[in-house]
């Protein structure tokens, strides 16, 4: 596109957002024209990206608490070429993102990143990179009540965001934002009682936790923690289907991992008293396998 091409969209797009009486006209306009005036600030010619800026600047003027930033516009710039290669894109897009972001409540915010993580694995791995770091970031600020704990929106996105981290966790280069984001993901599953009932979902991310091949200690203490929780949380009738499930996976881990090296996970008189007496009777922490017995 020519030059006078790019400063006569920028000038139609000013025009419109003119025409906006108030505020809900202007956030109407504001989902149609953001992402391409961002978009902008890509070009080759100073002029337009000076005409992009001009027209940010008075869409920040215009912004007010009540007028919600495009979230999904955001979204699709972060997906686009444009923002890899280009500074300027990248940092207007991050400083709506975060203003978007900021003003979600925090029920709201799970639900919001869940477009980000879409696809990811198919996505170019410097690109999936920087979406774990965004991801991670606003994960940071999140202080997620015990209501919004047990609903079923955020409960669902919790776990959807520790598969998204699963499934990239293979990517030698994307492994420590891999294993940061399950850690801090378990910390909020750890604490609901839905997620604790939440099946299958309970299983794969407590099982991962202990015997992915990229597990480390934090991880595997995370996974016998949430075994721990799920046994006290989840409804009778579904511990009698998957308590003996649960019972192998930690007797596993406690073998594989050494009875002399269980501090470093869980205490074992812990392991006894919370998990397994209340269902099993005193638990023998001895396992023997079919060689052995022979």
């Amino acid at each position: 596109m020519t030059t006078n091409n790019e400063i006569k969209l920028l000038e139609k797009i000013e025009f419109h957002l003119g025409f906006a009486e108030n505020e809900v006209q202007f956030e109407a306009k504001l989902k149609i024209v953001l992402g391409p005036v961002i978009e902008k600030l890509a070009s080759s010619h100073e002029v337009v990206q000076r005409k992009a800026i001009n027209i940010l600047n008075h869409i920040n003027k215009r912004m007010s608490e009540t007028v919600k930033i495009p979230w999904d516009s955001l979204v699709e710039l972060v997906f686009s070429t444009k923002f890899m290669n280009s500074v300027f894109v990248k940092n207007f897009t991050m400083m709506y993102f975060k203003k978007a972001h900021g003003s979600l409540t925090e029920k709201e915010k799970i639900a919001h990143l869940l477009p980000l993580i879409k696809n990811i694995e198919l996505k170019p791995c410097n690109q999936n990179k920087f979406l774990f770091e965004i991801i991670l970031e606003f994960l940071q600020k999140l202080s997620l009540k015990f209501e919004d704990l047990e609903t079923k929106e955020v409960v669902d996105g919790l776990y959807s965001l520790y598969e998204c981290s699963r499934l990239l966790s293979c990517q030698q280069e994307l492994l420590f934002q891999s294993q940061s984001l399950k850690v801090k993901l378990m910390d909020y599953l750890c604490k609901s009682k839905l997620a604790a009932n939440t099946f299958p979902a309970m299983l794969h991310v407590s099982f991962d936790c202990l015997y992915s091949p990229k597990t480390d200690e934090n991880l595997q203490k995370q996974g016998v923690k949430f075994i721990q929780w799920i046994t006290r949380m989840v409804d009778n009738s579904r511990l009698k289907l998957i308590g003996k499930v649960l019972l192998f996976g930690l007797l596993k881990i406690i073998k594989e991992t050494g009875i002399e090296n269980l501090d470093n996970l869980t205490r074992e008189q812990e392991i006894k008293t919370l998990l397994f007496k209340p269902f099993y009777g005193p638990l023998d922490l001895s396992i023997h396998t079919p060689e052995e017995e022979d």
